[in-house]
């Protein structure tokens, strides 16, 4: 909701204007800081500001502290914080990048300036500020947990489940990075579907299954997702969606389409030589009739009643059919 109205408040060139002019008039309101002096007390009201979740004051507080020492890392860093919060995404990119020049080995401070790249979408800078936290802390599973969120942003759940997993089996039991993993294992799963064309509208999505093996992949995707017991409403629906997947792919239908063929065939090869076979007394045509019209009938029933992928396969034009 918050970013809503931030975004809101942005796009309008109005209400952006008034709010830039409310940020420049802004004197924080006294708070209890401790007795020091100069850019230390600033920097003091700056942290004081962020924990009680003020970004306007903290920023306001962290510009006096590096006007009185431009060299504070910190308080450039919660400037960029704070900016970040405040939805100025270019400010805290410099704000960020100024913390890095005077602490370049912050890992935390790589991690802020990922974060705001990410925001604007700018993966590539994301991916780049992300690994080089990570570098740093390699023992960081938030920072690994970025890199894959940055995958998943770009089509590659492959090799964020590839992350996720080593993440969870170092910290299993954590709920965040369970959240993760089954989302990463779930875009995976999709990846090996097929793909309807563009502008074929099949049940509202882009992906269905169309083989046995892509019927045991997503079955085994529910599987892993249900024994991870993430408490979560999305993780739910997505477990959901699978299980629908299954049911619809393997329900068995019939496909009626063009089978008057086989019912002309039925009646001249089969039903209409056993019936003159029967009236005439001829026990050939009689005969003939019986098994021919049988291999018609049974022809037609193995191939118009199957299981609902298979019918998608061959009736559905696709760009790939997945594994």
């Amino acid at each position: 909701r918050d970013i809503d109205a931030a975004e809101r408040t942005l796009l309008d060139a109005a209400s952006r204007a008034q709010f830039d002019t409310q940020l420049a008039d802004y004197r924080p309101p006294a708070v209890e800081t401790p007795a020091t002096s100069g850019d230390a007390a600033w920097i003091d009201r700056a942290r004081a500001y962020l924990d009680a979740d003020n970004p306007s004051a903290a920023n306001y507080a962290a510009r006096e502290a590096l006007n009185q020492r431009a060299s504070d890392d910190e308080a450039w860093f919660i400037r960029a914080h704070s900016s970040f919060m405040l939805g100025n995404w270019r400010d805290a990119e410099y704000e960020f990048a100024e913390a890095i020049r005077l602490k370049p080995n912050s890992a935390w401070y790589h991690y802020g300036l990922g974060e705001a790249y990410a925001t604007q979408k700018k993966w590539r800078s994301a991916l780049a500020e992300f690994e080089q936290a990570t570098k740093i802390e390699p023992a960081n599973p938030v920072y690994r947990t970025s890199i894959a969120q940055v995958y998943l942003a770009n089509d590659k759940a492959g090799e964020a489940v590839r992350i996720m997993e080593s993440v969870v089996k170092e910290n299993p039991g954590n709920a965040v990075f369970g959240y993760y993993l089954a989302i990463a294992l779930h875009d995976s799963m999709l990846d090996s579907l097929g793909k309807v064309r563009s502008g074929v509208p099949i049940r509202g999505g882009r992906y269905v299954i169309v083989s046995e093996q892509q019927v045991q992949l997503v079955q085994r995707t529910v599987t892993r997702v249900k024994a991870m017991n993430i408490d979560d409403a999305d993780v739910r629906s997505l477990i959901g969606d699978m299980e629908r997947m299954v049911q619809e792919a393997t329900a068995v239908r019939w496909n009626l389409q063009g089978i008057g063929g086989w019912f002309a065939a039925f009646f001249f090869l089969g039903f209409l030589p056993f019936v003159i076979g029967v009236g005439g007394g001829g026990a050939g045509p009689a005969l003939f009739g019986l098994f021919v019209g049988g291999g018609i009938a049974w022809g037609c029933v193995a191939a118009r009643r199957r299981p609902a992928w298979r019918h998608m396969r061959v009736s559905v034009p696709l760009e790939s059919q997945g594994i």
